[in-house]
């Protein structure tokens, strides 16, 4: 156990060195602006952010104790990653030079969009990391026997020297290691696991019949409702958007998108399959405890530390990238809008600080939250109903206004609350979904309006 554990030690030491080496010195390389990275560069930097403790761990939980309806949801994610890959992505080339989605905001529906837009970004960002530092605790309290408050605060301290000092670079440079590591690791699990357990067909018969069901604990509704809220609910969220703005250019990124996009549908039947093998095997009682404790329960030396560092690389990848987009998106997109004048050198301190606070209310709501699913869901819910439908149609090229953004992120918000909080989710549908489309609703009809009002106005032009 001595030498696994040392493995995972290395695997952070050398995470750690990363951002100590690669400590940048300005706003530019806190941001990675102009970075010109490759189509493999923005794979596996997507690629890793987005298979964080939810998706991995989480997904694994969910297996165990449900079935399979979360991996099927899952799958919402991946269709939509493909999807902004092949029709959005291209529009980033109207926006080469911005650095953040309140950057595309701000130049289709004006400043005061931006500084709401770096508000959200800042709660959202802060949600997930809350989840991957509630995965992390989980993690380090199984595999290393650390308490699960005192894992929390370890991974968040990791994660936080690397990224406060590096920067968006050093986040880059991570998740090119992490990315290996998962995409190695988490296979070594599986096979691991389904050798002990006689094959899939053994693991299949072992499980209740409910298991198999997606509707398992909920109604078709409420399964629609989850797969369109793993679908829409992390969509061009600000660290993915980040990357999509530092490709090399708009051709390679898309590719880049669509490859990630794919690249997440095997992975999220590898950790359904690790968390039904779990199950299968009677490893543990505690779902959240089901992929860990595999580990620990099946795997020699060597390679045990191997998954051990593949498992926690998995969640500092999605850690450390949100960490980022938070700070980003508040200094870059709010703080700075509001504060023009603002020199160079305090808003790096301004990052580096944000990024600690990040850090913080990350740590509060790991502690103050139960299940990881359930800090994603309620992140989401201060994005895709708010954000993503403007987002989409500045991508897409369709011109808007200020008061349309306003309106519609305003009646995402309302809708939002009302049917979670007010009308106690009917159905079982999450808020998300019903305050999307009142967000969707109202951008469709004040944009409309705003593009009659340009078509008479240049129409009156004409005819003077």
């Amino acid at each position: 156990m001595w030498f696994d554990t040392g493995l995972v030690i290395l695997y952070l030491a050398v995470l750690i060195g990363i951002g100590v080496r690669g400590r940048v010195k300005d706003v530019r390389g806190f941001t990675a602006l102009g970075g010109g990275y490759g189509t493999f560069t923005i794979f596996a930097s997507l690629s890793a952010s987005y298979i964080g403790g939810g998706y991995s761990a989480g997904n694994a939980a969910e297996a165990f104790s449900e079935g399979i309806k979360m991996t099927l949801a899952l799958f919402g994610f991946s269709i939509s990653t493909i999807l902004i890959g092949r029709f959005l992505v291209p529009g980033v080339r109207r926006f080469r030079g911005s650095a953040t989605v309140g950057g595309i905001i701000g130049a289709s529906y004006g400043r005061a969009a931006r500084a709401l837009t770096g508000v959200f970004s800042f709660i959202c960002c802060a949600g997930v990391v809350g989840a991957q530092m509630g995965a992390i605790g989980t993690v380090f309290n199984v595999l290393l026997g650390v308490p699960h408050r005192l894992g929390i605060l370890a991974g968040c301290g990791i994660v936080l020297l690397y990224s406060t000092t590096g920067g968006l670079k050093s986040v880059i440079m991570a998740d090119m290691v992490q990315f290996v590591m998962l995409a190695v690791g988490m296979p070594v699990l599986l096979l691991a696991a389904l050798a002990k357990a006689g094959g899939v067909g053994e693991v299949i018969r072992s499980l209740p019949s409910g298991h198999l069901n997606p509707f398992n604990g909920t109604t078709f509704f409420g399964f629609v409702s989850l797969f369109l809220t793993m679908m829409f609910g992390e969509a061009l969220a600000p660290p993915y958007t980040q990357r999509l703005l530092i490709g090399k250019s708009p051709e390679s990124t898309a590719k880049a998108t669509v490859l990630s996009g794919i690249f997440s549908i095997p992975f999220f039947i590898i950790t359904g399959l690790i968390g039904l093998s779990a199950y299968a095997l009677k490893i543990t009682s505690n779902s959240a405890a089901a992929m860990p404790s595999l580990v620990k329960a099946i795997l020699p030396v060597g390679a045990r530390g191997l998954v051990m560092a593949s498992m926690v690389s998995v969640i500092l990848s999605a850690a450390d990238g949100f960490l980022n987009g938070a700070a980003v998106g508040l200094v870059c997109d709010t703080i700075k809008t509001l504060r023009p004048n603002l020199s160079e050198k305090s808003e790096l301190l301004w990052l580096r600080a944000v990024n600690l606070i990040t850090g913080a209310a990350a740590v509060a709501a790991a502690l103050a939250l139960p299940g990881i699913f359930n800090i994603l869901i309620l992140a989401y819910s201060f994005w895709a109903p708010l954000i993503l439908v403007p987002l989409a149609a500045a991508l897409l090229g369709v011109k808007s206004s200020g008061r349309a953004f306003r309106y519609a992120l305003a009646a995402g918000l309302l809708g939002t609350t009302v049917w979670n909080y007010l009308l106690g989710k009917p159905l079982g549908i999450d808020g998300a979904v019903p305050g999307l489309l009142c967000n969707f609703s109202v951008f469709a009809y004040y944009t409309s309006r705003y593009q009659r009002h340009r078509v008479n106005r240049i129409l009156v032009l004409k005819q003077k």
